[in-house]
């Protein structure tokens, strides 16, 4: 079972689930807010965290029923899932698996990190091996954040990124490789909830990040739109990769938003039933 925190009262319960080498204290900001109306839950995924890391293969599919078992544990009914870069994969599998668990998602700055898994991977390993895990690591945390009022909290999550166990950490990246080239378009396909997609920065594969401009929408934000049905979106520019940090006030009113607006059609769906 996952490590998590779980606050509030209140349904439908919400579920948060962190990226690649973070962990659930990086949705405290979250659990305040949304704990005084709903049921909330944030967990850390095997291997990051305080959740020991999977037995068997690690993928993004196996992921989401580990998600999946807590949800079903709460017993509470379909939750939202709320996922933030990486964590943004299993969530979107947990609800074409188990669609009657699965109210809605919101997916916070999700991207794409290959096209290619074969190069992808070979220019991953070959980093890792000149650089080490740590070092490469902390680069990729350092390139998410782009406004000095955020250094300490930058210089923060990267020493944690670093400090993530380095064979579980290869591995779970790997994995969130071969989903991005080779699984995440027919995904996309399948999801059937409601979905909110909340974009702060853009990278194309084998570039460095960088905050949305004014106006503009990332390839990856489009791609979702256009193959998710129904599918919502908002975007933060100026806004670093941790936009539920760094824009917490206006992310939470938008997720808000997004919550009032499932429960009012359930509500509408259950009177038209009676």
């Amino acid at each position: 079972m996952l490590a998590y925190d779980r606050a509030g009262k209140g349904a439908p319960l919400m579920v948060f689930v962190h990226g690649f080498g973070c962990a659930r204290e990086d949705w405290t900001a979250q659990l305040e807010f949304f704990s005084a109306a709903h049921d909330c839950i944030a967990c850390d995924l095997p291997g990051f965290g305080e959740t020991p890391p999977l037995t068997g293969e690690i993928s993004m599919q196996a992921f989401a029923e580990e998600i999946f078992q807590v949800t079903a544990a709460a017993d509470t009914g379909p939750a939202i899932l709320v996922g933030h870069s990486m964590g943004c994969r299993p969530i979107l599998e947990l609800s074409i698996a188990h669609p009657d668990r699965v109210a809605g998602l919101v997916l916070v700055d999700p991207g794409r990190a290959s096209t290619d898994y074969e190069a992808s991977r070979r220019q991953f390993l070959s980093a890792i091996e000149r650089r080490g895990f740590a070092a490469h690591a902390r680069s990729m945390f350092e390139n998410m954040f782009f406004d000095p009022r955020f250094d300490a909290l930058r210089d923060r999550l990267a020493a944690r990124g670093a400090g993530a166990p380095a064979e579980i950490a290869v591995a779970t990246y790997l994995a969130m490789l071969d989903w991005d080239a080779n699984r995440s378009e027919a995904a996309f396909d399948l999801v059937t909830v409601p979905t909110l997609v909340l974009q702060s920065t853009t990278r194309l594969p084998g570039e460095d990040r960088r905050p949305l401009k004014p106006g503009e929408q990332s390839p990856y934000q489009e791609l979702m739109m256009a193959r998710i049905a129904g599918c919502e979106t908002d975007s933060y520019p100026g806004v670093g990769h941790f936009t539920m940090i760094e824009a917490a006030g206006p992310v939470n009113q938008r997720i808000r938003q997004f919550a009032q607006a499932l429960v009012r059609t359930v509500v509408r769906h259950e009177g038209s039933r009676a």
